[in-house]
């Protein structure tokens, strides 16, 4: 799948979900030693939390396992529309009936979108150089119904300048992905500051 580019829409759907109501500030909790900072001044991609759910996937990330990161992947049900535009549910394929049930993995960037279990080859992982924080998500966070929130965050930092990922996991699996725009490092502190209800790993200069 080609990455989104990175524009006003995506801030729109990713900030218009989390706006709806006020989020409380995020409650920092000291986090196990981890190893010694990346060049980036990012946590590398060999820090562990202690959460066994998280770490496995942080394992995975440090190997760029992308097979095997894409068998963490939980899939979205959903009924398929024929509906154009913007949003909603995913949209039926060519002779697939309005309603047909799918399943999908929810990503959003530029606008939202969404791979079939059957397209999941085309996700490609990802190409990360470093780890900036995880969060567990508000339970004051508004979303959509095709595009979970998750219950807790990884934000990472891609090795493409300027570009960041935001894996949202429920239940040890990747529930949706985020392909996050705007000047980084600011727009990573403030989505941590706007959805974050603890932090379980900070940023190195916080």
């Amino acid at each position: 799948m080609e990455r989104p580019i990175q524009n006003i829409l995506m801030i729109l759907l990713l900030w218009g979900i989390a706006a709806c109501a006020p989020v409380t500030p995020a409650t920092q909790e000291a986090a196990p030693p981890s190893q010694p900072a990346s060049a980036e001044g990012l946590h590398p991609l060999s820090t562990r939390t202690g959460l066994a759910e998280i770490d496995k996937i942080l394992d995975v990330l440090a190997r760029d396992d992308d097979e095997e990161l894409r068998s963490l992947i939980q899939f979205t049900d959903a009924e398929c529309t024929q509906a154009e535009g913007l949003g909603g549910p995913p949209k039926c394929r060519a002779g697939e009936a309005q309603g047909t049930p799918v399943e999908v993995l929810p990503f959003l960037g530029s606008e939202g979108s969404f791979l079939r279990r059957d397209e999941i080859e085309k996700w490609q992982g990802v190409d990360a150089t470093g780890l900036y924080a995880i969060y567990e998500v508000s339970p004051a966070v508004i979303f959509e119904q095709y595009y979970p929130a998750g219950e807790q965050v990884i934000l990472l930092v891609e090795k493409e300048p300027q570009s960041a990922v935001a894996l949202r996991i429920s239940d040890g699996r990747i529930v949706r992905v985020d392909y996050l725009p705007g000047a980084l490092p600011e727009f990573l502190k403030e989505t941590l500051q706007n959805e974050a209800g603890t932090v379980i790993l900070p940023p190195l200069n916080q």
